[in-house]
């Protein structure tokens, strides 16, 4: 339930997450202490701390991030698609309040700036108060931080990205995502601020947890990328521990041929990724995050 004002710390309950997205299933965190609960112009934001999972960021009471696990996400929603690019120069950010994508974008050297588009400044400074491992990224000289509706944003900006990540909670319930933001228009438009071998990536739903969700994204998605892949990634403090990346790029010329996305075009070893700051993504796990089961793989690449 959404709360006005600000709430006063409290122990011992549960964080109930239930959403039409995963019918007939509940998700629950037991929350050591709330520190934070308010509602913005456009959800409700909390933030409370968990034995295990360490703080814990939620929006309209789905989890968005946790001290403990945010790098398996925030790292593969970002360099899956960063290392698919030759040469990522210009890197858009749609969402990502948090700031964990941006403070992954910004251990690529390659990348010259990054706009960051959010509707709601709220989440920015809660995440600046209590998320500070992820939003010290809003401090750096590279990252410009716009607070506009993304679809407006979009529709009326003049440059050109190389990569787009998509960082928005999930469709389907009351929150900011909606079908001007995540349907078939705004991919087409998406698709022209983009450039000729540009990547485009966003969170998705994980295997055999909303099929038919699934279907209506990569659906809507195709409209921007025509070459697409899909990364399994595990979250433990996420519904069903785990989520999907999808990721594709956007071909205008036909007359271009591209290397496929299963295989990153810009490799990081190990010692590499371990040299950059990285805990999960490395070259390897590009590889082996696209390897799906039998039956989902030939539902997802026969859509």
């Amino acid at each position: 339930a959404s709360h006005k004002g600000y709430i006063m710390p409290r122990t011992g309950s549960w964080h109930t997450e239930e959403s039409e997205c995963f019918p007939g299933q509940k998700f629950l965190l037991k929350q050591h202490e709330v520190l934070y609960e308010k509602d913005s112009e456009y959800q409700n934001i909390k933030v409370f701390t968990h034995e295990k999972f360490g703080t814990v960021l939620s929006l309209d009471g789905c989890v968005q991030a946790t001290e403990y696990d945010e790098f398996l996400y925030q790292e593969m929603l970002t360099f899956l698609p960063l290392c698919s690019h030759p040469c990522p120069k210009n890197v858009l950010i749609i969402g990502g309040g948090d700031g964990g994508v941006a403070r992954e974008v910004l251990k690529d050297k390659r990348v010259d700036s990054i706009t960051l588009v959010d509707i709601d400044e709220s989440v920015i400074d809660v995440s600046k108060k209590f998320m500070t491992t992820m939003s010290s990224s809003f401090d750096h000289s590279k990252v410009e931080v716009i607070i506009k509706d993304a679809v407006d944003f979009v529709n009326s900006t003049e440059k050109i990205f190389d990569v787009v990540i998509i960082d928005l909670t999930d469709e389907g319930v009351d929150t900011p995502v909606d079908d001007d933001i995540l349907g078939c228009e705004f991919y087409r438009n998406l698709k022209k601020i983009i450039s000729e071998g540009g990547i485009l990536a966003q969170q998705t739903y994980s295997p055999y947890s909303n099929n038919e969700k699934l279907a209506e994204e990569v659906g809507s998605f195709k409209k921007a990328a025509h070459m697409i892949s899909y990364g399994f990634v595990p979250v433990p403090s996420f519904p069903n521990g785990n989520i999907g990346i999808l990721f594709g790029r956007v071909c205008k010329d036909s007359n271009i041929e591209y290397q496929a996305l299963q295989k990153p075009l810009f490799p990081i070893d190990k010692k590499s990724a371990a040299f950059m700051g990285l805990r999960c993504y490395h070259q390897d796990y590009h590889i082996s995050s696209c390897v799906l089961p039998l039956e989902f793989s030939t539902w997802f690449y026969g859509l």
